[in-house]
């Protein structure tokens, strides 16, 4: 496998439906991170609590694992919300959890100042992750910098009961809360842009059937989020949506109009009537997904909209599976994905806890397969 690009203009390739020298290879957040952090001899409250630890770690777990891309901040999901006065907890080898909403409800929307978004200290040390990737290997590796979309930050500014219940109950408000956090995502993704990232992964996991109705969605997720997928791109950035739920709305996804889609399932509902297959029991950390991926082939209208496909190894695949289930896997997503347009990678984070030889096994299957 001798390599004629680097890994960043195969990933860009992969973005724009070019040709590429292999199948690129995609990371998320910080998978597998323990091993990365038993290596430099820290902990993930010390190493996510500067940007040099932040930029070592990712420097670090590309040379163990050998993906084609970086990113910064990790999978928390929680830098906006704390930076708009949601309180969290700092644990010392766990990502940081929630500890008090900053709001009771979306009535006290005026409570969030979109502003507070560059005063935050975290923002600023996730920035100067960046900035220290772009330094070291920004001709190297792609930069993506990690953010919510504006329904995701909703909940983790107010809570998920919360939000269905104004969502129903106070649509005025929480219309305003949305427009105020827009204009927070917004703010965070330019901060990350200006940093030097190439482009953004977007949370995108609450537009799906398993929370909302497809008319509230359209609703409450569709302008906001494609708001701020437009600014990106505007701004000369990457936007890839990921979308992991299970009954996820893929047409509302084709809406926003991406760059790639990050995914995990197919469209349950559809393959469950095409092919007969129960995409969302075979696709879990039980189960070591389907061999002929059907997902793939009913995603064929994204790859001739230009859309790029990311996925959809199953992201528990490297910690319970066994060697030839990993094979499987990554087999099963190459030979079903398209000639172009198609980035390898896991449907969500492989978990922080996931052993070094596992994370070789995975590897080797990605070799053997690209």
């Amino acid at each position: 496998m001798e390599a004629e690009m680097t890994s960043r203009e195969r990933f860009i390739n992969a973005l724009e439906g070019k040709g590429v020298d292999r199948v690129p290879y995609g990371y998320l957040w910080f998978g597998a991170g323990h091993e990365v952090l038993e290596r430099m001899g820290t902990s993930l409250r010390d190493a996510y609590g500067s940007a040099e630890g932040i930029a070592k770690a990712q420097i670090l777990a590309r040379e163990m694992y050998h993906h084609d891309n970086v990113m910064s901040p990790w999978g928390c999901l929680l830098v906006e919300a704390e930076a708009l006065g949601t309180k969290v907890t700092i644990k010392e080898n766990a990502y940081p959890a929630v500890e008090k909403y900053a709001l009771k409800s979306a009535a006290e929307h005026e409570l969030i100042n979109p502003d507070n978004i560059e005063r935050s200290g975290r923002v600023k040390t996730i920035a100067g992750s960046v900035e220290i990737l772009l330094k070291e290997i920004g001709d190297e590796a792609l930069i993506i910098g990690a953010t919510m979309s504006p329904l995701m930050l909703a909940s983790q500014v107010m809570g998920g009961s919360r939000l269905c219940i104004d969502m129903l109950k106070d649509r005025d408000s929480f219309h305003s809360l949305l427009e105020k956090l827009t204009e927070s995502c917004i703010l965070f993704a330019d901060t990350l842009l200006e940093a030097g990232a190439d482009g953004i992964f977007v949370e995108n996991g609450e537009s799906t059937g398993d929370l909302f109705s497809p008319q509230m969605a359209e609703e409450f997720m569709l302008p906001y989020t494609k708001e701020l997928y437009d600014h990106i791109k505007a701004e000369g950035g990457y936007v890839i949506s990921h979308n992991c739920a299970a009954h996820a709305f893929y047409d509302l996804e084709m809406k926003l109009e991406p760059h790639a889609l990050n995914f995990s399932f197919g469209d349950v509902r559809l393959l469950g009537k095409k092919y007969g297959v129960e995409c969302k029991k075979l696709h879990n950390h039980n189960n070591i997904g389907c061999g002929p991926r059907h997902c793939f082939k009913e995603f064929k209208e994204f790859s001739d909209a230009g859309i790029c496909l990311m996925g959809n190894i199953i992201p528990d695949a490297p910690l319970t599976g066994s060697r030839a289930e990993i094979e499987h896997e990554v087999k099963s997503c190459l030979s079903a994905a398209p000639e172009k347009g198609f980035i390898l990678a896991t449907g969500c984070e492989i978990p922080l806890n996931t052993p070094l030889e596992k994370m070789e096994m995975l590897w080797d299957a990605v070799k053997a397969g690209i």
